[in-house]
């Protein structure tokens, strides 16, 4: 059964693209991004690990955008909301282009949908279509059942994610500000940091919050506006 086109969740974070990803150096998990879905049977599947906020998901959703803008079919499944369904729901996935798998660590316990995930492999691979892995851990600290599909993740081209540093969430939240139509200089984000969560999309919601605010208020966010801001979140400070 052919399956229709699936189109990207509005909900798809439109900052969130290959070339928005920051680390320390260039990554090389964008670029072979790029030259996997352009040559997809050249390449290996791609695998990619680490801890929460390491930007795994900023690339799972880059590559999505990056194939709809090839006009290529996509889907992005987290496999954490799915594993309770029944693992048939990744029958025919592999008519579409990219099938992006998030947190696969998520099935550890279910040997169905492991075997699930490794017919999948396999017949994403006999079509020649592109497929993407993210877990938190390396494929043989998952604790899988299925040896074959640790062979099979085992196979994938790697690679590890580590956490941003201060310098490069800062040139981040800069970027999500500057696509958001906002001046935030460089004093303003070094406070954000030095004083809210460091998670980077904590700081996306407190940098929206306080877009929204300024909009109200008709004020430049600067650091007494961000203070004032987030001592009251209804806006009394400035009544």
């Amino acid at each position: 059964m052919q399956p229709t086109q699936f189109t990207l969740p509005v909900t798809l974070p439109e900052d969130e693209t290959l070339d928005s990803f920051y680390s320390s150096k260039p990554h090389p998990a964008v670029d072979y991004i790029r030259q996997y879905l352009a040559q997809p049977a050249d390449k290996a599947p791609l695998y990619l690990f680490g801890a929460s906020g390491a930007g795994k998901s900023h690339l799972l959703y880059a590559a999505c955008v990056h194939a709809q803008e090839m006009g290529l079919t996509s889907q992005l499944l987290a496999l954490e909301h799915l594993h309770q369904l029944d693992a048939r729901v990744l029958d025919d996935l592999e008519h579409l282009d990219l099938v992006c798998l998030d947190n696969i660590q998520a099935i550890a316990s279910d040997i169905s949908w492991q075997t699930a995930v490794f017919d999948l492999y396999n017949r994403m691979a006999e079509q020649g279509k592109c497929l993407l892995i993210v877990a938190n851990e390396a494929p043989t600290q998952l604790g899988f059942q299925l040896a074959d599909l640790v062979s099979r993740l085992q196979a994938c081209t790697s690679y590890q994610l580590r956490l941003p540093g201060d310098p490069e969430k800062q040139l981040l939240l800069q970027y999500k500000a500057h696509v958001r139509g906002i001046e935030l200089t460089t004093e303003v984000a070094r406070y954000l940091l030095n004083r809210q969560q460091r998670d980077i999309r904590a700081l996306v919601a407190i940098l929206d919050q306080l877009d929204k605010a300024s909009i109200v208020h008709q004020r430049k966010i600067t650091i007494p506006f961000v203070k004032a801001v987030l001592a009251d979140d209804d806006g009394h400070y400035f009544d």
